[in-house]
């Protein structure tokens, strides 16, 4: 009875010990591989200008993808960009699919409960967004109708508070304002940054104030907080150099 004791006493010990060993060795050295690999793999969802967009040549372009460079360029690593969903993007990162996500990703308590965040890179803001022949000018016109936001987005939160109104919600903001455009949807409800993007093929326009304010943050896997150190440090440099400066006014934000 005391030798069964004894071991199953031991097992539980070393059980617990393996555990922990285990979890803080896939939690920890996410830097560490990261730079003897010499290459950072990103989430990302293409279809967000003027963040992250396909450019006319089939290369990734956009505000996060140059600030981002410059980033790993302080860190001398280079990016793997992996192309996803983008509400695909937060489990990729918890699983380790990932080395990190960038794809504007808004700071929230329910993301925070899921993932890391660094640093904030970018204040914003959700928007509604109608046709120019719209009469809709604020969210209180929209009762009985239909209205479109990209799924998994913080734009879906702002959506859902509007009362009285049938929200889609389609996997890109392509799709939205092409239902918008076609009157398969009312309105949008999208980034600050990304509705000025569209508003600029003239055939949309704002309406009322803005719905929310936000930040942009990069994330990363619970526990990976030296690999967020080191993207916080390189952020900062070039924060203080004047390369983020010059990115914001080259894609006009």
């Amino acid at each position: 009875m005391k030798f069964n004791k004894f071991n199953a006493t031991m097992i539980m010990v070393l059980a617990l010990l393996l555990g922990a060993f285990s979890a803080s060795a896939f939690a920890g050295g996410a830097l560490e591989k990261v730079m003897e690999k010499g290459v950072i793999t990103v989430g990302n969802s293409p279809d967000y200008p003027p963040f992250e967009s396909i450019g006319d040549n089939g290369e990734r372009v956009g505000f996060d993808i140059d600030l981002l460079k410059a980033i790993t360029k302080k860190m001398g690593v280079k990016i793997q960009w992996v192309t996803m969903e983008f509400a695909a993007i937060v489990t990729a990162t918890q699983s380790g699919q990932v080395d990190m996500g960038m794809s504007g990703f808004s700071v929230t308590p329910e993301r925070a409960n899921q993932v890391s965040f660094s640093n904030p890179y970018f204040s914003s803001g959700q928007v509604l967004v109608v046709r120019n022949d719209s009469e809709v000018k604020s969210t209180a016109d929209l009762k009985g109708k239909k209205i479109a936001v990209q799924l998994g987005t913080t734009g879906e939160q702002q959506a859902d508070k509007i009362e009285g109104v049938t929200v889609v919600k389609p996997e890109t903001y392509n799709i939205a304002f092409m239902m918008l455009h076609t009157k398969a949807a009312e309105a949008v409800v999208a980034d600050l940054s990304v509705a000025d993007e569209f508003i600029k093929q003239g055939t949309f326009k704002r309406a009322g104030e803005p719905l929310s304010f936000e930040e942009l943050a990069m994330i990363s896997r619970k526990g990976n907080e030296d690999l967020l150190g080191a993207l916080n440090k390189a952020l900062a440099e070039v924060k203080k150099e004047g390369t983020y400066d010059a990115i914001v006014k080259k894609w006009g934000l």
